[in-house]
């Protein structure tokens, strides 16, 4: 499998959350309570998305070096940079959105005034 399909791929899967009810409801299948298992779920899709994408850049990095020692010219290379980049962008933002509020309130018990 090539970077790009493992970087779109990463990014469908971490937006799947979202994303799967609302297509489920844009055709009519709103109403089976599907999102209350992708919501459920939500974790593990993101879990699944970082892999996804770690190995998409790897994938991206090995094209590369093979390139520059064969001294090739590497097909798509702007075209796999660019979207591995947004793929990233859209995985940290799934991420964020899942761990920020544990991360928050973590920080809190460690450092907000507790009352007497």
């Amino acid at each position: 499998m090539n970077a790009v399909r493992l970087g779109i791929g990463s990014a469908l899967t971490a937006s799947a959350c979202c994303l799967g009810p609302a297509a489920l409801a844009a055709v009519g299948l709103g109403g089976l309570g599907v999102g209350v298992l992708f919501a459920r779920f939500s974790g593990v899709l993101v879990a699944v998305a970082a892999v996804l994408l770690a190995f998409g850049w790897r994938r991206y990095v090995a094209e590369v070096k093979h390139c520059k020692a064969a001294q090739c010219r590497m097909a798509g290379s702007k075209v796999t940079l660019v979207t591995l980049s947004i793929a990233s962008l859209i995985v940290a933002a799934f991420a964020w959105m899942h761990l920020g509020p544990a991360l928050s309130q973590a920080a809190c018990a460690i450092t907000c005034a507790r009352k007497p």
